[in-house]
């Protein structure tokens, strides 16, 4: 009598975790480093859409708040400091890195600073009136200094925050295990 042919079988893995001889690993969800099928891979997308939004909008309300220093806006020497800018980009880092890392995913947190850049731009073109952005030109830089700075660090720091946070976020990710 010739013995049964083993391969024709399915067999799950041994108790130690070891695929017998010949069989292929199982894919599944259980499976560490496999892409998720389905919904599941839009996920991540779709979180960095909702984080960078929300991000866009609290950092945009946030960001015109200012201080001079150096004394007011007619006294010679006095300059602004836009902490409200600097404290809305900072959340935009912070959001960006821990969704980042959360993912392990290096684009999300490139979604997520679009994202709030995008959010960002479309509060500060809204139709109607100018509450939410001042136009960065001379004129405003002369008679309003305060609001255009804020403004300005505020949409052009996204970017540069942006790319920062996306190479010191890096080394940071977690790098699957290099399997022979």
């Amino acid at each position: 009598m010739p013995a049964p042919d083993l391969r024709d079988q399915q067999q799950g893995p041994t108790p130690a975790g070891q695929s017998p001889a010949g069989v292929e690993p199982r894919s599944g969800p259980e499976r560490r480093g496999s892409r998720p099928a389905g919904r599941r891979g839009w996920v991540p997308l779709l979180v960095a859409v909702v984080i960078g939004a929300g991000v866009g909008i609290l950092g945009t309300v946030l960001h015109l708040h200012f201080s001079w220093i150096g004394g007011s806006t007619t006294e010679e020497g006095a300059w602004v400091l836009p902490w409200g800018a600097v404290l809305a980009l900072l959340l935009v880092a912070s959001s960006q890195l821990w969704w980042t890392l959360r993912s392990s995913l290096a684009w999300t947190g490139g979604v997520v600073a679009i994202a709030a850049f995008t959010t960002a731009m479309v509060m500060g073109n809204w139709p109607g009136l100018d509450t939410f952005a001042v136009a960065a030109n001379d004129y405003t830089f002369a008679v309003v200094p305060g609001p255009a700075i804020a403004g300005s660090v505020w949409v052009w720091g996204i970017p540069v925050v942006a790319i920062i946070t996306m190479l010191s976020a890096q080394p940071l990710l977690r790098h699957p295990v290099a399997r022979d």
